[in-house]
Formats: C-alpha cells, structure tokens, sequence
C-alpha cells in the first residue's frame, strides 16, 4: 500500500475534540492497551489526507509528526512500525525467515512457505480470522518488519497445504510511510525472540485480555539515535545515560535569549514555508487563527511555543510580518482579523529554499524521493565479538555491512603477519584464538564465515544521507560556445542522490537549463548548468540534501567570491 510513493492533499492538526474522539476509536479497536502510551495528553496530533499510488484515498494520524496509526477503507485503524515498536504486543506476530525481507520490500506480499508455524496441529497457524491485522517480525528479531491483513483465516491457511497468500502486506520497513519523517525516521529495533506459550494461541473469538502497562518515564516516540527499552543492553549502558542525562540537565540551564532566537527561527520559518507551499491554494480572506493552525504549525520543523518568542502573541508577530510587506490584514470586527492579501513576489519567498518533501506535499508535483534507497544486509558486534572489534574501531552494538566484513578481517590479518604466504591459511592470534575457542589456522573465507556466525543478523535501510569514505562533491566554471559561462558539478551521484529530481529542482529553483554531461574515460557523469550557479547548488546541497559543507568544494568561485556564512 505504502511502498510506492503517495501523494498527500491535505494536512491538519487535530482539533481538542478531534483527538478525544481518536482516543476513543482506539480504546474500542485495541483494548488490551494504553492509548496514554501513544498518544501522549500534549502531543501534537495531526491528521493527513493521502491519495496512494493506486488511487486509494486514506488517513494517516501523527503524533508529534511521527506516523502512528492509517486508516483503512472502511475506518479500521492501523497501527504503523513505530507504533508496533513502541507497543510490542498491541497485534499478533507472524515469524518470517530474514532472508524474505528483502523480497517483501520489491513489492510482495508474505506467503504461506515463509511463515514459520507457530505451533503443531490446527495450532500451526494460531487462532485467527480472516482480514485480521497480524504484525510479521523476523526469526532473529522480534520486532515488526511490516504489518497486513491475514489472506484467510488460520483453519483455512492450515487446510491449504502450505501454498498461497498468507498475509497481505499494507506497511513495510523501508516504505515511504515509514520514511514520511526523514528526521524521526528509525531503524529495525533489535529484540531477540523468546520462546511461544499458550497465551500466543487465544481461542477463536476470544476477548483478549487487558494487559497492565507499567508507566514510563521515557517519551514514547524516540529517534533514530535512541535505543528502546526492550532491545539488548549494552554494558556501558549506565555510563553512557549518566553521560546523557548530564548532557539534558546543562541544555535546560535557563538560556531566555538563546531560546528567544530558536522559537523566533523556527516560527519564520514556518511562515515562509507555509507561504511558499501554499501561497496560491490560501482561501483568501483567511482568519489568521486559521492561517496560523493549518498553516504555519504544520510547516514548523518542531513544536512552536509563542511565549517564547520576544512576540508573545500571533497577533504582534502578524503585525511584524505585515510592516516587513509578507501580508496585509484587515480587522473586518472587533477581535476578528483576516489576511485579505500575501505578497509571493517577496525576495524573501522567493529565496527561501522549502524543504522538498513539504513542497511535494502540497503541489504534488514530484512523487519520488531525493535520495536512492537500498536494503543493507548488516551484522552487529555482539558480546562475544566485541573483543575483536573494539580493536578495530568498532563499537558494541554496531552494525557492519557484509561487505565490509571480509575487507575489515582481511586488513586485520595482513595487519599483524597472520597469514601463511604458503599455504595461505590465516593462523589465529591470541584474540582470534579466544574467539573460536582454539588454535586451528583455516582460509580467509573460514575466519569470516566463524566470526559472522557469532554475529547478530540484520537489516538497515540506507540512502545517501551518510557520506563516511566519499568522494567530496566538485563544483567547478567552464565556458562554451558563445563565451557562455557554465557551472560544472561531479560526484552527486556518490551521495544516492537521484539526479532527475536534483535537476528538476535545479531548473525550478535557478531558472536555468540543467543537462547531464558524459565525460571520456570517465565512469561518472557530470551535471552542467547555465550561468554561475555556485551559490545556488551549495544551498540546494546543504539545505535541502544536507550534505555537510565540508564534502563540497568550490564556493569560493560564487559570484560574490566569498563563502556561505552559515547561521
């Protein structure tokens, strides 16, 4: 439902009524938890109107801008991955082997010879019905990869020989839904599983029991950088939360001036997103309540709080936005004013570089990401395997590509003289040796097969966000026929970056033609835009992509020969 991209038609926060009456939707949907638990009393809800690639239109409900629940044809509500995440046990589990995620990321839906049976008998297949909601994790992860709707029910997936549609996927690790945040996006929490007992089986149409949620003193949605409650502790676990704690108590050291020009930050730029997104769909005369709740919050990059701000009213910054020429506004009664007019001419409208997501968001005019997006099978250092590791750089927890693996072994070996030149065998050092538990000397390719096999199996959605070990983007001027003046930019590809949707924007932002050059010898391409457009492409780069300044060079050739000073 969600792995091809959709396109969102409207975005509204939830009114206090509104958000009772979610409330109660899910207390009659999932029973059995703590609705407090996910949707927080101060959370900021907001609901989001999508038409899927299919057609199909739908309701996705956020909390804090973090997707928790969509709603489905005839109003059953979802939960998502971070939902699932959060609240382990709020549907049942189907087990699939690791090796079918990525299969299920191309699009298909999880058949029956990729479920692990849940137990013998008409058991097999636990106890459920028809179009049930049933989360599927991994077998050497318990948490949820994806989330659909049981294909038949389990007699009937018991009776059918182990051939067919078991469970017909609606959200997956790596869709766009789960990626709808790029700034809140996580990673598979790594859980281990744990052995099944009866309560996995409840009788057919039972009433399941209500399970008692401790409270908890942690937010309940966490960012990628976060680690859950449930997942494998490392030892330094203690050390590294007092560090944090001490980090969170010296951030909260009353600072009025340095929050004044956050707030005041974060609320211009909101107006001006909310102006350049959707300046020309406004239904003018507008209430500037309204403009301001549908609007300017829904643009904001974090919650805004008015009071912290030097304005402490909407009504004096309105009145600031209206002397600097952004709008005009008319008092039509006492207490009751409306925006009649916006100026989308202004050079700061204009200038202001909208992050893309939003901008789809509202004009639909693109429906594919920024960056290309692949599965990556990874390995994470264990306990067993951290004494290895550590010696590498490698932090407990951490994950490895499995590419990367071989080459990390193959440097460690040639690093401290352990192969034999003759017969090629690799003889393990007093590390190695501790690993595998003795001093047999094997193959390069034996070594890794032993110290992956102690290692915890995973996956990880990647892009081209992580620029570790690539090559610095070039910008450079050369001049063509006519003495016309070029901007020349190479290794873009490097970074994932998908080069139609980078010169889409590069003809919409800088108004000038963007064509892709073959260079000779070379295997990378080389983008060629009209004019000096340094300035620009560092911006769109650092702004948009957020590729870090340091990976780009050539902006002292900008036309005003000196470099962005960034606030």
């Amino acid at each position: 439902m969600f792995l091809k991209p959709y396109r969102p038609k409207s975005s509204a926060a939830l009114k206090g009524s509104e958000g009772k009456k979610l409330r109660q939707r899910l207390e009659l949907a999932y029973p059995h938890i703590s609705v407090d638990l996910l949707m927080p009393a101060k959370a900021a809800l907001t609901q989001i109107k999508i038409l899927t690639h299919g057609g199909v239109q739908s309701m996705v409900y956020c909390v804090d801008k973090l997707p928790m629940f969509f709603e489905l044809d005839g109003g059953q509500l979802v939960p998502t991955l971070y939902t699932l995440w959060t609240v382990k046990d709020i549907l049942p589990y189907f087990t699939t082997h690791e090796g079918v995620l990525p299969k299920l990321t191309n699009g298909a839906d999880l058949m029956l010879p990729g479920v692990v049976p849940l137990g013998v008998g008409l058991s097999m297949y636990g106890h459920y019905k028809k179009g049930q909601l049933i989360a599927v994790n991994l077998t050497n992860n318990s948490s949820a990869v994806g989330v659909g709707r049981l294909a038949r029910s389990s007699d009937e997936l018991y009776m059918c020989g182990g051939h067919g549609v078991a469970v017909n996927m609606l959200h997956l690790f790596g869709d766009k839904l789960w990626s709808h945040e790029p700034s809140l996006v996580q990673q598979i929490p790594l859980l281990k599983t744990k052995s099944l007992t009866t309560e996995d089986f409840p009788a057919l149409g039972a009433e399941p029991q209500r399970k008692t949620t401790p409270k908890v003193d942690a937010p309940t949605v966490t960012t990628e950088s976060e680690t859950f409650a449930t997942a494998d502790v490392p030892e330094d676990w203690e050390d590294s939360t007092a560090a944090l704690t001490l980090e969170n108590e010296e951030s909260t050291l009353p600072d009025t001036l340095t929050q004044e020009i956050s707030q005041e930050t974060i609320l211009k730029n909101a107006f001006l997103s909310a102006l350049k997104n959707n300046g020309k769909k406004l239904p003018l005369p507008l209430l500037t309540s309204n403009f301001y709740r549908l609007y300017v919050v829904t643009e904001a990059a974090e919650q805004i709080d008015l009071k912290k701000t030097r304005y402490k009213k909407l009504s004096n910054f309105l009145a600031e936005m209206v002397d600097q020429g952004f709008i005009v506004v008319r008092e039509e009664s006492k207490g009751v004013d409306k925006i009649i007019s916006v100026d989308l001419e202004h050079p700061d409208v204009v200038n202001f570089i909208t992050d893309v997501k939003a901008n789809d968001a509202n004009s639909g005019a693109s429906e594919t990401p920024l960056f290309h997006s692949e599965l990556k099978e990874m390995y994470i250092v264990s306990d067993i395997t951290a004494a290895f590791f550590t010696k590498l750089n490698y932090k407990r927890g951490e994950g490895i590509p499995v590419a990367q693996i071989k080459k990390i072994v193959r440097e460690y070996v040639s690093k401290n003289g352990l192969l034999d030149v003759q017969t090629k065998l690799v003889r393990p050092d007093e590390t190695l040796a501790e690993l595998f538990g003795h001093q047999r000397a094997g193959t390069l390719s034996e070594i890794c097969s032993l110290i992956t096999s102690k290692m915890e199996h995973a996956y990880q959605m990647c892009s081209g966000k992580d620029t570790s070990g690539k090559p610095l983007i070039q910008m450079s001027l050369a001049t063509r026929s006519g003495n016309k003046k070029v901007t020349l930019v190479s290794n873009i590809e490097a970074y994932g970056i998908i080069l139609s949707e980078f010169i889409k924007l590069c003809k919409q932002g800088a108004a000038a033609s963007t064509t892709i050059v073959k260079l000779p010898h070379q295997k990378h391409e080389q983008l060629q835009i009209q004019g000096n457009q340094v300035r620009f492409i560092f911006t769109l780069l650092t702004e948009t992509y957020k590729v870090p300044p340091k990976c780009i060079l050539g902006l002292e050739l900008a036309k005003d020969g000196k470099k962005n000073k960034r606030k």
